[in-house]
């Protein structure tokens, strides 16, 4: 089903929306009156209402028909759920200076309701351009300078500033600065899994990056990390008291009238217009196991545990609102409607200059090397300059493209987790073809080529079990019972999954979790192509329950010796448990587990060995930048992540 809304903003779209109802004469009058509060408030200053288009108007110049028909068929191509596109464009010959298009393609939640401008989905990485352009407020408040008489800048040392600030290299701990920490340029990689929500909240998640190793120096490569941006989170409630959250309501999304967006998963759901995420559940690209496609119910983040993510992915909007959002920015911080300042222009250039390089090659003829700002990649597209950030949350994927110079923006967003990323980067290139007068480039068997390759490679560098594995030496059997910690990823209790006569007795914690449906899932599945059950259930395995970000478990498969093959894996099962959901309910369609083609290595060190006893993950588990140099060797020198036995 296609949903359009053409032309004239927000306002103009409940006129024009193709639907089946229409809002009452009482309606349109109740959102103007709220909108003109909201803007009164924002920039006391006058607010005229932009007049509602005469049919005339409602032709679509963007989403044509050849352009629906092109992603209509791009979804059925990847069996892909729904997805929701917004395209904004400065045209000075319309009354409010702007033209606006929704497309809503496919479906939204697990019962089949359609996806419309309004469908609320989970921007993920998009949300660190709101916590930029708040970190940017901030240092352009005269106030707050004037009641500290602190000056804050860019260049102002996290040392500085946080009193929980401490690094594992003492000299990366005084050098790094907020423009570091929003580039991704501090040293440190992802190490994502050690996110996990904590009693302290964000002030003790900052306290743990001291125990983080670092894998570059400050300033020598970019390498994504999302724990920067939560910890930049912190600084409204340091700085002028507010909670991050509240800051960027009252500072961008009221101001904006972005009614709709909010870092609430209790809001979002309670709204009723909260997209479902969908997963290709038990899926593995390594073993060629196409997974089977289920709504993801309820949302992975549950009320509560959201904020610890907030900074760095935790808003949830809609298209509508997103159209907003980019058209602020194309008006270089000014409101699209009433040119109120929404933040200070060279606010906005700053966060969208080029201070890390990305890529310094171009990965094809029509695109330039990429480089990153805060909360901002930038590049150029067959000549054009373009701005962006992609998002990707469990079960969502998300893009926010701008084209300043052409005072283009478009918005995709999927409720695909596999494919939205391919589907949506195929959409904006054929949509930006369209509107640039450019002749279209088949970008979707480009895209396909290269994650085939990227698939290839992956299934070549998973290593087969050898057919006479070296023994461990010590039983794996004696690892149960044993717990390993790390400060800032907690503490792990492996449970060995074997005959009753080959390990100890087990904990009642093993047992629950070996008894537990999920892991009982979770043990069966291949670990390599051409795997027979037999041969996977006589590999010994290890399960470790693990509550880190989007994980609920770590599966340890023995490869040889004292090396093992890890997969970090997500199930739903407890949670919709806990909430009420069960199997063959008619609004969703059960439990999720995924995760097995993410892999990496643990090596069981030893005392035995002359060296400390512990668990070493390496293999990629910290999630380095590509230019960050690999650690070798054995032992806990080689550990990416060090969990010491207890």
């Amino acid at each position: 089903m296609l949903v359009h809304a053409d032309h004239l903003g927000p306002l103009a779209s409940f006129h024009c929306q193709q639907s089946s109802t229409y809002p009452s004469i009482t309606m349109i009058e109740t959102i103007f009156l709220s909108l003109l509060c909201c803007y009164v408030i924002a920039t006391q200053t006058p607010f005229t209402i932009p007049p509602v288009p005469t049919l005339d108007d409602a032709h679509h110049v963007f989403l044509t028909p050849e352009i629906d028909s092109f992603i209509e068929g791009l979804l059925a191509e990847y069996s892909s759920p729904g997805l929701s596109v917004a395209i904004v464009r400065r045209n000075e010959t319309y009354s409010t200076g702007w033209l606006t298009e929704f497309g809503s393609y496919g479906i939204a939640k697990a019962d089949g309701s359609p996806v419309t401008p309004d469908s609320l989905f989970a921007i993920a990485s998009n949300s660190k351009l709101f916590l930029s352009l708040s970190t940017g407020l901030l240092i352009e408040n005269q106030t707050l300078f004037k009641e500290t008489e602190r000056e804050l800048s860019w260049n102002s040392r996290a040392i500085d500033i946080f009193p929980q600030w401490g690094l594992m290299d003492k000299d990366m701990e005084r050098m790094v600065d907020l423009q570091d920490m929003l580039s991704h340029r501090t040293g440190l990689p992802r190490h994502d899994q050690s996110g996990h929500p904590l009693e302290g909240g964000v002030p003790e998640m900052i306290s743990h990056l001291r125990y983080l190793r670092p894998s570059a120096e400050v300033r020598e490569t970019w390498q994504y990390n999302n724990l920067m941006y939560e910890t930049l989170s912190y600084l409204p409630e340091l700085l002028v008291g507010l909670v991050f959250e509240s800051y960027v309501t009252e500072n961008l999304f009221k101001p904006l009238n972005m009614s709709a967006s909010t870092y609430s998963v209790a809001v979002a759901e309670d709204s009723g217009n909260m997209a479902h995420g969908h997963m290709r559940s038990m899926r593995d690209e390594i073993t060629g196991v196409n997974g089977t496609l289920i709504p993801t119910v309820p949302y992975f983040s549950r009320p509560g545990n959201e904020k610890i993510w907030a900074g760095a992915g935790g808003v949830i909007t809609s298209a509508r609102d997103l159209s907003l959002w980019v058209a602020m920015l194309l008006g270089n911080g000014q409101h699209p409607f009433t040119n109120a300042t929404i933040v200070p222009e060279k606010v906005v250039k700053h966060v969208a200059e080029g201070i890390t390089v990305i890529d310094g090659t171009a990965p094809y003829p029509e695109l330039s090397i990429s480089v990153y700002g805060a909360g901002q990649e930038r590049y150029t597209y067959r000549g054009h300059d373009l701005i962006e950030h992609g998002g990707s949350n469990p079960g969502f994927k998300t893009q926010v493209t701008r084209f300043p110079n052409d005072n283009l923006g478009i918005v995709v967003l999927s409720n695909d987790e596999e494919f939205g990323t391919e589907i949506h980067q195929i959409v904006i290139r054929r949509i930006a073809d369209h509107v640039l007068g450019l002749d279209p480039i088949d970008w979707k068997s480009r895209i396909q080529a290269q994650k085939a390759k990227s698939v290839a490679e992956n299934i070549a560098a998973a290593l087969s079990r050898p057919e006479m594995p070296d023994p461990p030496t010590k039983p794996i059997s004696s690892m149960q019972g044993t717990l390993f910690m790390h400060p800032s990823y907690g503490v792990l209790q492996p449970c060995h999954i074997g005959s009753d006569e080959l390990r100890p007795p087990r904990s009642v914690e093993c047992a629950c979790v070996v008894g537990d449906i999920a892991t009982q899932q979770i043990v069966k599945t291949p670990f390599t192509i051409n795997s027979t059950l037999e041969d996977t259930l006589n590999i010994p395995t290890l399960i470790i329950p693990f509550n880190g970000f989007f994980s609920t478990h770590i599966m340890l498969r023995h490869f040889s010796g004292n090396l093992f093959n890890g997969s970090i894996l997500w199930s739903n099962r407890a949670i919709r448990e806990q909430e009420g959901y069960h199997s063959g309910d008619s609004d969703n369609d059960g439990d999720i587990i995924i995760g097995f083609d993410d892999r990496f290595e643990v090596e069981w060190v030893h005392e035995s060995d002359m060296s400390e006893e512990g668990l070493a993950f390496k293999g990629g588990f910290w999630g380095k930048g590509k230019k960050a140099k690999a650690l070798t060797g054995t032992g806990k020198d080689s550990a990416e992540v060090w969990f010491s036995k207890l």
